[in-house]
Order: C-alpha cells, then structure tokens, then sequence
C-alpha cells in the first residue's frame, strides 16, 4: 500500500462526503461515506476487462447490500469509473445518510460524487 488520498466536498451546509481512495498495489480500495450519519450500506467490487464490443476496457461489478440501503448506485459509480480508469480491481463501500433527503438533495450528492471521482482519477497518477 503505497498512499492513502481524501477527498471532501460538501452537499450542504455541514453535510459533507468524504471520499478515501487507498493505493493496494495495482488495484485499489475507495470509501464514501457521509451526510448525517455516515454508514456501511453497500459495498460493490469492479474488476476491469476487456469491453464485450472488442474496443476498449469496461467492468464487471458485485454487489453487497445492507438491508433498506441504497447506497449500490454511488458506490457501482465510483468502483466501475476507477477499475475501468485503472485497468484494475476495486472494492468501494458506501454509506451516505441524509434524513428525508428530497430530489434536489439527491442531484447534488450525485453531483458531488461525480467531482470526487474526478479528483480520484487525477491523483491516480500520482499514487503509483
């Protein structure tokens, strides 16, 4: 293990997400978590190969998911965007609680997401 990288953004106020991308040889390990309550809700494995159309690289993912919780969709994103970006394997687990969150709320936390796995996939190159 080479390096580990945190990432932070703010949904509101004093909600944050925290994102930590942890270097495990050629392959990594990703959390998010945050809101209110920070959580294990959903852990999902990716691992690169090459894409079933002939061209390029894509991910086959698996899924582990805490009852009620739904926290697959953030935390597919961030483990399939890294092992494709990596060519490698990824276990990312997620827990992100926000008390009745509302469609908007929702957006922005994709939103944030979305930059935090930029912000990743900058620093990757680094990590090696």
């Amino acid at each position: 293990m080479k390096e580990t990288k945190v990432y932070e953004e703010y949904v509101f106020e004093n909600c944050p997400l925290i994102c930590r991308v942890i270097s495990m040889g050629k392959d990594y390990t990703v959390t998010v978590c945050g809101g209110t309550l920070p959580h294990i809700g959903s852990a999902v494995m990716a691992q690169a190969r090459p894409s079933l159309t002939g061209q390029g690289i894509s991910a086959t993912s698996s899924v582990l998911n805490c009852v009620g919780h739904k926290d697959e969709a953030v935390a597919r994103m961030f483990a399939e965007k890294i092992a494709v970006y990596g060519n490698c394997t990824v276990v990312c687990v997620c827990g992100i609680h926000l008390d009745n969150i509302s469609e908007e709320q929702l957006a922005r936390v994709q939103e944030c997401c979305e930059r935090l796995i930029k912000c990743a996939l900058v620093d990757m190159k680094n990590m090696k």
